[in-house]
């Protein structure tokens, strides 16, 4: 009887662990206009398949660098002609420079998919290690902050471009 008592608690106990995981999508942020996306993007479905491949180059990121900050925020990503791709983060607290070094990286690597006419710009919405996702409903990397304070209202695609030479 015992064995069994005992067999049935690790069960339990087995079935009621949830494993954290290094990074929870909570969605994908469009940061421009419905129409203006339909215009510069050539290819949904490639443009799918790199969310996918930065989803899973972040998890792997993560685990990867070692450190187990849980922080929800943003992976902003902008896509210019040419296959060019530019990386933020914007996370809710300050990120562990482990995590910030590999994400970037991983990201970066990735090869972008095809746009037309001007920047693609969107984020992911994320978590780290089952952190709380962000309230925010919006990402402003601190780089972007920098280039608003001028006080002069820029267009989304006007901003990457001003950013993007800094």
């Amino acid at each position: 009887m015992r064995f069994s008592f005992h067999s049935v608690f690790l069960l339990v106990v087995a079935v009621c662990a949830h494993a954290s995981e290094p990074l929870t999508n909570f969605n994908v942020v469009l940061l421009q206009p419905s129409a203006t996306m339909e215009k510069r993007v050539t290819n949904i479905d490639a443009m799918a398949d790199y969310i996918k491949a930065v989803e899973a180059a972040s998890r792997e990121a993560v685990l990867a660098s070692g450190a187990t900050q849980a922080v929800g925020g943003f992976i902003v990503l902008a896509i210019k002609p040419g296959q060019k791709s530019k990386v933020w983060l914007d996370f809710d607290a300050l990120l562990d420079l482990e995590i910030r070094k590999h994400l970037t990286q991983s990201v970066k690597a990735i090869k972008p998919f095809d746009v037309t006419e001007g920047p693609v710009v969107f984020a992911l919405k994320v978590a780290t290690w089952d952190g709380k996702e962000s309230k925010r409903m919006a990402p402003s990397p601190p780089e972007w902050t920098k280039v608003t304070r001028s006080g002069k209202p820029l267009e989304i695609g006007q901003l990457v471009e001003k950013v993007w030479g800094e």
